[in-house]
């Protein structure tokens, strides 16, 4: 026997689904992630270097939480079917609000292993040639994360993509700022999403100021050619030369005495060597005279 459904009770029916909808879909549309809720957020410095300090600033919601992603990726060459990367002072902040993940691709499974005072241990077997690690509330501190396990047959490299999760807050103004020092980050590309807005970064090399080593020795060269000429130059050119006492003497006259007879006593060699020979010859003559 069926029920006879008054048409007056269909309608109230029909009006109270209908307004419970639209009170459901102003609550979802009142209720917006912290994803939407970042409007802008910018980094400085734009082009930074490896050992440069990261700084995020933007603006949110009042008092909210923001979720702030790092991706980068890097190649882990393959040696007697083994990969290994390691990643020397990884900074974690304080809290207890973070999360990273390393994916292995290309790799039979995948062992993370992190180090502060001793090493823990987690591993992962792949599906479908990739393998998966995630570990969160890592307590602060600096680290050594080592990244090793068996790659796929064939493979000479494993592709790691490394994931780190970080929550920060707004203040009571909706403005929220967060910093890291890249030191212990591979120089490369990476991906920063800040509440769910993503930008693209190159960390680069850091910068050396070599001279090549030939360009030294050209200039070294250079250098001893001019000073050797420009003394050459000061010797036949400068009319005067300098004497022992400090006072300048002409050239000619330098010339003069060295032309000259040597000098002894204020007297020439010449002078010297008549005088002796006279001398001599009175001696003779004395001692003759006193014979006879």
């Amino acid at each position: 026997m069926q029920k006879f459904i008054h048409p007056h009770k269909r309608q109230k029916t029909s009006a109270f689904m209908v307004t419970s909808l639209l009170v459901l879909i102003l609550a979802l549309l009142t209720i917006s992630p912290a994803a939407a809720a970042v409007s802008t957020w910018d980094l400085s410095p734009e082009t930074p270097v490896l050992g440069d300090t990261l700084r995020i600033k933007g603006s949110a919601s009042t008092d909210e939480e923001i979720e702030v992603q790092v991706t980068f990726e890097k190649a882990a060459p393959v040696a007697g079917g083994e990969y290994e990367y390691i990643l020397e002072g990884v900074k974690i902040p304080g809290g207890f609000k973070n999360r990273f993940t390393v994916q292995a691709r290309e790799a039979r499974n995948l062992n993370v292993r992190v180090k502060m005072l001793i090493w823990m241990t987690k591993s992962s077997e792949a599906s479908g040639n990739t393998a998966t690690v995630t570990q969160s509330s890592v307590p602060p501190g600096t680290y050594q994360i080592k990244m090793d396990g068996d790659a796929s047959g064939g493979a000479s490299t494993v592709n790691l993509k490394i994931t780190a999760v970080q929550q920060i807050k707004a203040n009571s103004d909706g403005d929220f700022s967060y910093s890291y020092n890249t030191k212990a980050v591979p120089p490369g590309d990476f991906e920063i999403s800040v509440g769910g807005v993503k930008k693209k970064i190159t960390i680069q090399q850091e910068k050396t100021s070599v001279v090549p080593t030939g360009s030294i020795l050209k200039e070294t060269e250079s250098e001893t050619v001019e000073e050797t000429e420009k003394n050459e130059s000061e010797t036949i050119l400068n009319p005067d030369q300098i004497s022992e006492d400090g006072n300048k003497t002409p050239v000619s006259e330098i010339e003069s005495r060295g032309s000259g007879p040597d000098e002894k006593g204020g007297l020439p060699v010449d002078i010297v060597y008549i005088l002796g020979g006279m001398g001599a010859a009175v001696l003779i003559l004395l001692m003759y005279s006193k014979r006879k």
